[in-house]
């Protein structure tokens, strides 16, 4: 560097090797730190403005201070960090778009950003990330470490622009993460989204932890009912893990991001069902109501999420409803295609290696047949429906008892309510078929709206005791659906018989198909 003193850079690299040989010893790498500082300080004050090696210098003297933070930082010592930052962009932040300021810049953005995250300064956070990320960069940065500023050595272009480009991507997944502290959900899954679609242009990184970021979150857009963007999103990656599948070497990583995409799958299976039936019966006290729509958000909220889409990734999507389930004939796609995904994850958790999940995948089979059957008329497919259910809770219970007794245990008391609910459904269906069960019965608005009503209370109560005495933990990507109501199966039946008189008298609201076995 021509108008700085003769041994300058070699001064401040020793300097910083100190620091580096004595990240250990607090006391000697800061009076390093101090030392490269002060002579910096003193070549600055001696050097104009508009010469040549003034930004470098300047660039010196913004990196010493950042690397002051990180060692504050190091020490918790939260509030010293976030002034050495603060400093450090006062220093620069004028001249942001000079090639020699610019990714030094975007470094302290990013760490003074989280260090004011930690701090609860949530807003101030947000604000600098979104200027940053809104104008974007407008020069071709030189990209360096604080110890290239101290060499002139040549930095190779195409690893420069990736590593600002991994920097921008840092800076967005940053601002979605306080995006979602403060509860900007819309915000935070688009910035998700945005993130995911430049690593996609980037076309570097592993392809699976992109897929795994992917899947996660379309089940925040599961949680918001968006099942339009829920599906594009796991069909997205599930078009990315699939040729891993099957072209490479055995993968335990894929394996596991195979199986927790099929979790995920069945979470939107269930959860989608879940509330079509609870809209259903709720319609059944409103026969003037039209099919809900069970997207929460408001008509260009959902164009907005629609969009969310990626460039230059063929996305084929599944025939799978993305909206209220109202007839046999939607019931069945969205049964076929959980039930695809439920035999997939169970090809992954086994019994052996994770017991738990097997039970909870077992579980939400006996649940998928549970809710196939409230929308079938005839009762002796209902009857075969929930006599597949019975066997599949009955073999499982056996099963545990033999193999993990330890495991059947702790989940027996779910299990055994499973097994009663399941017998007194079937011998609800049985008493039917022995009387009539043609014959019209009289049930006014009020008996179903009372019954509903008292099967919420009694299952809410089943419910809490069944948590208090066995408590499953949540995989990856569940949702919980412990706040939606449900009811009983006898008192689902009683509202399907009066839905079917009603149909009869020309009154009714649901049109179900006859469904083949």
């Amino acid at each position: 560097m021509e108008g700085v003193p003769a041994g300058f850079l070699e001064d401040l690299k020793r300097c910083f090797q100190i620091v580096k040989e004595n990240s250990q010893d607090k006391e000697t790498r800061r009076k390093a730190l101090q030392d490269a500082d002060s002579k910096i300080d003193e070549v600055l004050s001696t050097t104009k403005s508009d010469s040549e090696n003034y930004f470098k210098i300047l660039s010196m003297k913004a990196s010493i201070l950042y690397e002051k933070a990180k060692f504050s930082l190091s020490n918790n010592h939260f509030q010293q960090s976030k002034e050495y930052l603060e400093s450090s962009l006062n220093l620069i932040k004028e001249y942001a778009e000079n090639e020699n300021i610019a990714f030094l810049y975007l470094r302290v953005v990013n760490y003074l950003a989280y260090i004011l995250s930690r701090l609860g300064s949530l807003d101030t956070a947000k604000e600098l990330l979104e200027k940053v990320i809104e104008e974007g960069i407008k020069c071709n940065p030189k990209v360096y470490s604080t110890e290239d500023l101290f060499s002139n050595a040549k930095i190779d272009e195409e690893t420069s622009k990736l590593k600002i480009d991994k920097l921008m991507i840092n800076n967005m997944q940053m601002l979605g993460w306080v995006y979602g502290k403060i509860g900007m959900k819309d915000l935070y899954a688009e910035m998700q989204h945005r993130c995911l679609q430049k690593e996609l242009d980037l076309n570097e990184g592993d392809p699976v932890q992109w897929a795994m970021k992917c899947y996660r979150l379309a089940s925040l857009f599961l949680t918001e009912c968006k099942w339009t963007s829920a599906r594009y999103h796991l069909t997205a990656a599930q078009t990315v893990l699939d040729p891993l599948e099957v072209g490479f070497t055995p993968n335990s990583l894929i394996y596991r991001a195979q199986a927790e995409l099929a979790r995920v799958w069945v979470n939107y299976g269930l959860h989608l069902f879940s509330i079509s039936k609870k809209a259903c019966l709720e319609r059944a006290l409103n026969e003037d109501s039209d099919v809900i729509d069970l997207e929460k958000p408001h008509a260009d909220d959902e164009d907005a999420s629609e969009n969310l889409t990626f460039n230059d990734l063929e996305v084929s999507l599944p025939n799978v409803p993305v909206k209220e389930v109202v007839d046999i004939h939607e019931a069945k796609l969205l049964f076929q295609h959980t039930y695809k995904w439920i035999k997939r994850a169970r090809l992954y958790y086994t019994l052996r290696d994770y017991p738990i999940q097997y039970v909870n995948i077992v579980l939400e089979l006996s649940e998928l047949y549970r809710l196939l059957a409230f929308y079938e008329n005839e009762i002796d497919t209902q009857y075969n429906h929930q006599k597949k259910r019975f066997e599949t809770l009955e073999s499982l219970s056996n099963i545990l008892k033999e193999v993990r007794p330890n495991c059947y245990a702790a989940v027996c008391v779910e299990l055994i309510r499973e097994i009663i609910e399941v017998q007194i459904e079937l011998m609800n269906l049985n008493l039917k078929k022995l009387y009539n069960p043609a014959e019209e019965v009289q049930m006014t608005e009020n008996d179903v709206k009372h019954r509903i009503d008292a099967f919420n209370k009694i299952h809410s109560k089943i419910e809490n005791l069944s948590a208090e005495e066995n408590p499953l933990s949540s995989e990856a990507g569940d949702i919980d659906m412990s706040n939606e109501q449900s009811m009983s199966e006898k008192e689902e039946a009683e509202v399907k018989t009066y839905l079917n008189v009603g149909e009869n008298n020309g009154k009714g609201e649901m049109k179900a198909e006859q469904a083949n076995t």
